[in-house]
């Protein structure tokens, strides 16, 4: 007997949607370092149908930070089938426009079927001005690479332009998504939005036939161009302090260009150049001086190692006062992301979407708490006690937040200099940035 299969309606927006979005805005803005967005002036209107094509690299947490980049839109997403099986779940889901994707471990014999409908609802709803999500790879991992492309986002272009030739209107907007460090908290992140892709001409009205390997190779060639795209990939932890402490994140227009310039020419280079990277790479594992400092701190020269802010400790008294209401919370949701969260891809996660929903409630209970403290010393039950707790943890644990920021410039500065101070450490370290620049120079 086959299972029910249960279709989402078809929308273009939802009040679910509406809703959560402010809650994932502030939690997305408190958990990154938000550096820039290039390109967002690309983003089209909300009455022109969209698909995003994105890099994977951080399970839940590109979808959800793809989610404020385009907050105008209400973003459609695919998502693994499995969790859509308890009514109240799927429902909840379906109000955040998340749609059932069927993978081959669901073990559905119609599995085929179903995603076919699946597609023909997505079109459905890129017909009445909607924005589908995707990541063309497939599946996240946690690395700073871009995989083969899979050709479900061929497939739903396909299907669109077979049912509605005329879709002329129909825009295709590849985003690189640039972590710092995507795990850890008030590390810094950067959106870069490339124009969109032009792909209609790979369609054949008459026949019905899309070049879909084209039509892949422009998805491939454009997210290339937006993101850091580590290659070859067996040559990956060689060259990924090298890539770290460049400080993709903070590089805008010419200098990002430069980098990536560098970057293109780890593929082409020969078995004897690789012999140097991997003898210094090799030397600088064995220092330990990635124990004591991390590349984006050190930098690529003891010039251009990390700075601190000067109003850096004079803010830290504000910020303990704020942060530390919430510091409970917070203790607690961090050492239970160390326990239960084996996969790094879901540690920002864990951590950012149980603090989207904990702190608010967290909040409130000290709120009310502290009306009636207040209240038993006045005329009774005091509101303005209560909204103005409220509030205060807001603004307090933003600059907490923003403080902690500061903080981790200041700690990677102070490491930074005492493997720079140590002539051992800085001679390997030069080393090893010596090896790759030597034969990647131009």
């Amino acid at each position: 007997m086959k299972k029910t299969f249960h279709e989402p309606p078809v929308q273009k927006t939802y009040v679910g949607y509406s809703l959560a979005i402010q809650l994932v805005r502030s939690a997305v803005s408190r958990f990154h370092r938000m550096e820039g967005a290039e390109g967002s002036d690309l983003i089209p209107g909300t009455n022109v149908p969209m698909i995003m094509v994105s890099n994977h690299q951080n399970g839940l947490m590109d979808p959800l930070i793809s989610c404020v980049l385009a907050a105008n839109h209400q973003i459609h997403w695919l998502t693994r089938a499995d969790i859509f099986k308890k009514p109240l779940i799927r429902k909840l889901l379906f109000s955040f426009n998340q749609m059932p994707i069927f993978r081959q471990r669901d073990r559905l014999s119609d599995a085929k079927e179903r995603n076919q409908r699946i597609f023909e609802i997505c079109v459905d709803r890129l017909s009445i001005g909607s924005t589908i999500g995707l990541f063309p790879e497939g599946n996240h991992q946690a690395m700073k690479t871009l995989r083969p492309l899979k050709r479900g986002v061929a497939d739903m272009v396909a299907l669109s332009l077979r049912r509605n030739p005329e879709m002329d209107n129909l825009v295709l907007l590849p985003v690189g998504i640039d972590y710092e460090q995507a795990d850890a908290m008030q590390r810094r992140l950067r959106y870069r939005v490339g124009t969109p892709i032009v792909f209609k001409d790979l369609f054949d009205s008459e026949t019905g036939e899309f070049d879909q390997k084209t039509f892949l190779a422009r998805i491939y060639s454009a997210l290339d161009n937006l993101m850091v795209n580590l290659q070859p990939e067996e040559r990956y932890p060689m060259l990924i302090d090298f890539v770290r402490a460049m400080r993709t994140t903070e590089l805008t227009n010419d200098e990002w260009f430069d980098a990536q310039r560098l970057m293109m020419r780890f593929r082409s280079l020969k078995a004897s150049d690789w012999k140097g990277i991997e003898e210094a790479h090799q030397q600088l594992n064995a220092s330990g001086i990635l124990d004591a400092a991390r590349p984006e701190d050190l930098s690529l020269d003891e010039h251009s190692s990390r700075s601190s802010k000067w109003f850096t400790w004079l803010l830290a008294p504000l910020a303990f006062i704020g942060g530390l209401p919430s510091f409970p919370l917070a203790f607690v949701i961090q050492k239970q992301s160390q326990k239960r969260v084996k996969e790094v891809a879901f540690m920002s996660t864990f951590k950012m979407s149980t603090s989207m929903f904990l702190f608010p409630i967290y909040w409130w209970i000290q709120s009310f708490a502290v009306a009636l403290i207040v209240g038993a010393f006045s005329d009774g039950w005091s509101w303005t006690a209560m909204f103005g707790w409220y509030t205060f943890n807001i603004v307090g644990s933003r600059i907490a937040g923003f403080w902690y920021g500061l903080y981790l410039d200041w700690k990677g500065m102070v490491q930074a200099r005492k493997v720079w101070n140590d002539p051992t450490s800085k001679q390997i370290w030069s080393n090893y940035v010596h090896a790759i620049r030597s034969v990647t120079s131009e």
